[in-house]
Order: C-alpha cells, then structure tokens, then sequence
C-alpha cells in the first residue's frame, strides 16, 4: 500500500481547495507502516510545531523509538513500551499512526473548523477510510491503544448516537487503573461507516484499551506501564 501516494490524491482532491490555508501550507505527516504488528498506538493527528517544516513526509516509529534524545510526545510512548526494570521491551513489536495526517496542534480546530463544513467532514472520512484500509490489511494488530481520548469517536464508540466513522463494534472486557478494555466484535452493518467496502473485520477480537488520555501531564498513577501492555498482548494470545 503506498500511503504517501494516497494521501497526495486526498491533498489534491479539488473538492478540498478551500479548507483552512494551514491544510495546504503545512502539508501531511504518515508513519511508515508496512508489515503486520502485535500492539498498534494511535493518536488523533500529527502536531505543528514552532520549528517544524513544512514539507510533507512520512516517518519511521521504530527508529523514533529507539531515539535517546527526550522528546515529550515520543518519550511518553517509549515509557508504555519499554522497562528496563521489569525487562519489558515491545518497541519492535509496536505500531503506530495519527488516525487522521493534516498538522496541528491545536484540537479544536477539527470540530471548531473541520467538521463544520461538508467539505471538512469529507476530508476527514478520506483519510479515516486510508487509516482502517492500513489497521486492516497492513498492521493487524491483535492490540490497540487508543490514547487520545478525542479520537474515540472516529472507531464507532458512539454508534449508539448513529456516529460510526470507522464503525467497530466493541464489547466491554474489563476497567483498568489506565482506561478500560474492550475486544472487537465486528462491524456495524451501516452505510454511514466510512470503509463500507470493507465487509468483513481482520480485527475481529483485536483488544482495544481506551485509556486515559496520554501526555507529559498524566498522572503517573493513570499512565499505562508496559508490563500492563505486555499482559495484554498475552491475553490476547491465550
């Protein structure tokens, strides 16, 4: 699958001349996700910061990971997939993508912005229906973690509202300390979800951790350790 291409024609699309400037200046970030995966992260979309520039590119999480140089966004990551102390290391064993790929930083700026206009809405569903063509036949992944609290409602959690998105049908698992654990069922049978063409789920009990939101500000107590990760995973394989 070549994301880069993909996201060229979404970017080129006439239908989108007309977004917020920033769209076009500021370009997409993608992580390179080529191979199936154990444990996928997810975000909601790909910050722009001060000294950021503007072209578009893809990255390599892998080799993010295995960076010694702090960063606060990354570096939080790292600490849910690596402990030294508990020798626990799921950093090769681990995806991770931006559900959506336009920059910035600010969130409100998708509702507040984005999702008020027809044209924002499908902009958006463009790029949802790339990131659930890559979990499904790229990544595979028998764990998600979806970390950013905003983006929950893009997987189907609120279908209950007839708010599908990517659609996914949960069933409850169990609450832990660090958010609460579902399994996928399937998909809802509706023409709303934006991937209709995908008839049939690769994920079907794919564990998916719904956690408290994640940044430099959790509390510790609140912040998914990688032993817990770890037995996820493990559950999953019994």
């Amino acid at each position: 699958m070549n994301i880069e291409l993909q996201l060229k024609e979404i970017w080129n699309n006439k239908l989108f001349q007309h977004l917020p400037e920033q769209i076009q200046e500021r370009g997409f970030v993608y992580a390179e996700n080529t191979s199936p995966k154990d444990i996928l992260i997810t975000g909601i979309n790909p910050s722009f910061r001060n000294d950021a520039g503007k072209e578009s590119h893809g990255f390599d999480f892998s080799n993010t990971m295995m960076e010694t140089k702090w960063d606060n966004y990354w570096g939080t990551l790292k600490k849910m997939l690596f402990d030294e102390l508990e020798n626990v290391d799921l950093r090769e064993k681990c995806a991770y993508l931006d559900i959506l790929y336009f920059r910035e930083k600010e969130q409100a700026f998708l509702n507040k912005k984005l999702l008020k206009t027809q044209a924002g809405v499908h902009f958006v569903a463009a790029q949802i229906n790339l990131t659930q063509h890559i979990i499904e036949e790229v990544i595979k992944p028998k764990v998600i973690v979806i970390k950013n609290k905003g983006s929950q409602v893009f997987w189907g959690k609120e279908a209950n509202r007839n708010i599908y998105w990517m659609g996914y049908m949960f069933e409850p698992v169990e609450e832990l300390y660090c958010g609460d654990l579902y399994k996928i069922v399937g998909l809802y049978d509706s023409k709303e979800r934006v991937a209709f063409e995908i008839n049939e789920t690769n994920l079907k009990n794919t564990l998916v951790l719904f956690s408290h939101h994640i940044n430099q500000y959790t509390q510790k107590e609140k912040r998914i350790k990688a032993k817990t990760l770890n037995d996820i995973l493990e559950r999953y394989n019994h």
